[in-house]
């Protein structure tokens, strides 16, 4: 059965139209090499006359990409992205990653409506939709607004309303923890080599309770370790020294 080049793909015509201007330059008859991947004589002919270009060489024989337009996203679908994006977390559509990416994008669009479109064409709609790439606030993913909207409505009210007939003050608590080895910021180097960091050997840190009131009033101590129940009321005790009012600890 004879073989008919125009039925491969077009990565492997590609590859045909190279090695067959390569092998007619280094002296085959161009009738033979033809012949061998099933074109007609004059094709080669075209070929190395594209490939005889001044400035253009052998690019004139890649693969160009099919005609027609890519295809894009309907008004409808485009206001369903806003909204995934628009305050929501990837991980609430069985994404892995926690931020939103060009790529986790293109990857949800093409889950849910069967278009892949590229990288450029995600930042352009992204950008259309007026969403644009922000550092995080961090929040728990578990939160309740439910709760917390009732916690604002009803429960504070009731602790500063307690606060006030006792001649009182509501105070805020919070724990942190400090390392000396944590690196968050980024800094200059030669493009390639990745700056490094010296740091000390063993890791060093402390950790760190406040309170602070809706005035802008104060308190800290640090201490070292984890925090139990024993700490806690020592804690509680540095709070409420030289203090005659009571405090409302939220």
């Amino acid at each position: 059965m004879k073989r008919d080049g125009r039925s491969f793909d077009h990565p492997t015509l590609e590859a045909i139209r190279l090695m067959a201007v390569e092998r007619v330059r280094e002296g085959e008859p161009a009738s033979a090499v033809i012949a061998s991947y099933g074109f007609s004589r004059t094709t080669i002919y075209k070929w190395i006359a594209a490939a005889s270009q001044p400035g253009i060489g052998l690019k004139a024989l890649f693969s160009r990409p099919a005609p027609g337009r890519p295809r894009t996203l309907t008004p409808r679908q485009e206001q369903q992205v806003f909204r995934w994006v628009n305050g929501k977390d990837p991980r609430q559509y069985g994404l892995d990653f926690g931020l939103w990416t060009r790529a986790v994008v293109a990857e949800l669009i093409a889950r849910k409506f069967g278009i892949r479109l590229g990288l450029t064409a995600v930042g352009a709609l992204l950008a259309k939709l007026n969403l644009t790439p922000q550092k995080p606030l961090q929040r728990a993913y578990q939160r309740d607004p439910e709760a917390i909207e009732r916690w604002r409505r009803e429960t504070f009210p009731n602790i500063a309303r307690q606060a006030k007939a006792s001649g009182g003050e509501v105070y805020f608590w919070d724990e942190s923890g400090f390392r000396a080895d944590a690196v968050h910021g980024k800094t200059w180097g030669v493009k390639g080599q990745t700056p490094v960091i010296e740091r000390p050997g063993q890791r060093q840190s402390i950790s760190a309770a406040s309170a602070v009131n809706s005035k802008g009033r104060f308190w800290y101590c640090t201490y070292e370790g984890g925090l139990n129940a024993e700490l806690f009321v020592t804690l509680l005790r540095r709070l409420m020294r030289r203090r005659t009012n009571p405090v409302h600890l939220v």
